[in-house]
């Protein structure tokens, strides 16, 4: 394939970003390595026949703004290819002529994925089976397979000629059986065709895949037993994040407006917040912590690759990046007064909430931007600069974040519940304060209601093996992800309604945590903080307002998955107050058993609320006065930060003995942490009585999320 025939495959990328201004703009000047190239092959597909994903071009999207506005990619080096254009043909095709051919010795490369994967047995033995990426070729109605291999991935990526190359895998291998887990769908297929799978199904790669190989073979100087072998000890070239292992699920999820994958949208969303003092270690873990909250724990990205133990290890082995953003200027209309904005550094959770009036600061400048419409990840905004300079590639961040009052609990009703079921219990949710009712798989939603079955297996095991295991039982909630939430199992019988009722209290609980989500903000605040969570051994997690110094940053190197600690773990938290002025703090929580807690803040036999400016505190004074107790399960902390007085939260929470105390309460003080932190500031910026408005200058909220194993 000619180069110009190649771009013009990808012009759906080019024709829309305005090349020739993103050429120029400063980020890609900063950037732009004296003596190296980025070069960049994007490709999600949504459309398959017979079967369908609805976020993987959403992915591509997330992807490809994220290295043209942080990490200085020319879009001209980034081809994309979706839907219909990724064949196998078409992807090794311009795998070899965008990558292979013109990629050199420390250049920088990314290869993303988004789409089916599936487990295919390629031989005669159970050593025979290899994971396999779904091409969007048409499914053979015979036991031949036209997919990508990882033999053939891993032969690709060692015929370049850099080593400084990223694999972004956003595709699931184990398939268990159906396609859609709660409100999540699944990225994996069976291994061939149901109507014409024999019992011990047995695939071949096409002769023009085997041909192909035979070629990759010769140039990387390895046989087919090296390459097997390579493979499965992960020894692929430079970096591979992969959405899960080949025994874990790889999701996408509902969003207002969108679909993306759980995976892509974590990593690139708090790729857009790092700093450049933050590991690849850290910001996996970051989000690792989305998908856990959405689906479980046992759903880990996977960090691999011969360039995986570097320390640091830099995200796209790139060691300089931009300044970090919510969003950047995509687009400018009415004579430069109107801005079109991609919000993709922001944080799911906090995207759903976003209201009309919330106000953004442009990088440098003081120039500011009203939001006044969105959609998905798209928002348009209104210059409130009387002689506005907007210009494309200028990134933003918040500066008063407005917020809807009326924020309310979204339960999505679990597809496998009958028709009556289903009828009943949106009546029910419905009934209740502040909560709603979602459609699974088809709107977003915050949690699930279901009933305990036999369907409700633990992702890493065999399901044949688990049936009979988890006898049938009554309705309760669940994660996205049909992971059962702590406590919330009625007995086996109960009606739809009297379920509701029942977890009305919990959903209340549940909403308070969702609120005290919408306050984090510790990479946009202006405050100068610095919190950690600290294990006997160390700082386990350090995290800190973008206006602290990053000198003396030191995060224990991970794998990349959510923290996890045993029963009987000792923590506690260390803030460091580096503000001008004192600052006003409050600890909330949900623990592993799905509680809003509080911790009682004792210093020196007297309640401390506050912290002098240049102050360090540890809560508790000691780390044997908190030890984390049993069950198992998710853990979010909360450290919320502000320069005014807690008055009406204070007045809420009351005193008690214990360090750890449960709140019955828990919404209504999360209600009135909000309040206390509503700044409208000037009213020609915000002044809307059904909104919440959160000046990023007066508070900063640290949110800590972890497993009790």
């Amino acid at each position: 394939m000619k180069r110009r025939s190649l771009l013009q495959a990808a012009g759906m990328f080019c024709g829309a970003w305005g090349a020739n201004q993103l050429l120029l703009s400063r980020a890609s000047q900063v950037l732009a390595e004296p003596t190296s190239r980025k070069l960049a092959l994007l490709i999600g597909i949504n459309q398959y026949r017979n079967a369908g994903l609805n976020g993987c071009v959403t992915d591509i999207e997330l992807q490809k703004e994220l290295l043209i506005y942080r990490f200085g990619f020319q879009p001209s080096d980034i081809v994309v290819l979706t839907n219909q254009q990724a064949t196998r043909s078409q992807i090794e095709t311009v795998f070899t002529e965008h990558l292979i051919q013109q990629a050199k010795p420390n250049d920088v490369v990314v290869f993303h994925f988004s789409g089916f994967g599936s487990l295919q047995k390629l031989g005669t033995t159970a050593e025979d089976v290899q994971p396999v990426l779904l091409t969007a070729d048409d499914p053979r109605e015979d036991a031949i397979a036209n997919v990508i291999s990882q033999d053939t991935l891993l032969l690709l990526l060692r015929s370049l000629s850099t080593s400084q190359v990223t694999t972004v895998l956003d595709a699931g291998y184990f398939y268990p059986g159906y396609s859609q887990r709660g409100n999540l769908r699944l990225r994996s297929r069976e291994r061939v065709p149901e109507a014409t799978r024999p019992s011990d199904p047995i695939s071949q790669l096409i002769p023009a895949e085997l041909e192909f190989q035979e070629k990759l073979l010769v140039n990387t100087g390895l046989d087919r037993v090296q390459t097997r072998v390579k493979w499965r000890s992960g020894q692929f070239p430079g970096v591979v994040l992969s959405a899960a292992n080949d025994q874990q699920f790889a999701t996408e999820s509902p969003w207002n407006g969108f679909s993306a994958g759980l995976f892509t949208y974590g990593l690139t969303q708090q790729l857009w917040q790092a700093i450049p003092s933050t590991t690849l270690r850290v910001n996996l873990r970051q989000a690792s912590e989305l998908i856990a909250k959405r689906v479980d724990p046992k759903q880990q990205p996977i960090l691999m690759g011969q360039k995986s133990r570097d320390r640091p290890l830099k995200p796209y082995q790139i060691s300089l990046i931009e300044s970090a953003a919510d969003g950047v200027i995509t687009a400018i209309e009415d004579s430069g007064k109107i801005a079109q904005l991609w919000l993709g550094g922001l944080s799911p959770e906090i995207l759903e909430a976003y209201s009309s009036g919330t106000v953004l600061k442009i990088e440098n400048s003081d120039q500011l931007l009203q939001v006044f419409e969105r959609n998905g990840l798209v928002a348009k905004a209104r210059s409130l600069t009387e002689s506005p300079n907007l210009q494309i590639g200028q990134r933003v961040r918040e500066r008063i974040r407005a917020l809807p009052k009326d924020v309310r609990l979204a339960i999505a009703i679990d597809a496998n519940l009958n028709r009556v079921e289903r009828v009943d219990a949106v009546s029910a949710l419905s009934g209740l304060p502040k909560i709603s009712a979602a459609i699974a798989g088809e709107q977003p939603a915050d949690y699930l209601f279901s009933k305990v079955e036999e369907t409700t297996q633990v992702a890493a095991l065999n399901p044949d093996a688990m049936k009979g295991t988890i006898s049938p039982a009554g309705y309760g909630l669940f994660s996205q992800g049909r992971d059962a939430i702590p406590q919330t199992t009625g007995e086996s019988g109960e009606a739809v309604k009297l379920a509701v009722r029942r977890l009305a209290p919990r959903l209340q609980t549940l909403l308070g945590a969702k609120l005290l989500n919408l306050t984090s903000n510790a990479m946009t605040s202006q405050l100068s903080i610095r919190a950690s969570l600290e294990t006997a051994d160390s700082s386990v997690a350090v995290q800190q307002t973008e206006t602290v110094s990053s000198d003396s940053v030191s995060v224990i190197p991970s794998d990349g998955k959510i923290l996890s600690f045993p029963v009987g773990t000792p923590i506690r938290l260390r803030v460091e107050n580096r503000d001008v002025a004192p600052i006003h703090f409050v600890i909330l929580g949900l623990d592993n058993r799905g509680l809003g807690i509080v911790l009682n803040l004792m210093q020196n036999e007297r309640s401390q609320t506050s912290i002098a400016s240049n102050e360090t505190v540890t809560i508790p004074r000691s780390l044997t006065d908190w030890t984390l107790q049993a069950p198992s399960g998710l853990f979010e902390l909360y450290l919320i930060c502000s320069r005014a007085p807690f008055q009406q939260t204070q007045a809420l929470l009351g005193t008690g003995a214990e360090f750890v105390r449960s709140l019955p309460n828990f919404l209504d003080v999360a209600q009135a942490v909000l309040q206390d932190l509503h700044r409208p500031g000037d009213p020609s910026l915000m002044n809307a009585p059904d909104l919440f408005a959160l000046d990023m200058t007066t508070w900063a909220t640290f949110r800590f999320t972890y497993q009790v194993v």
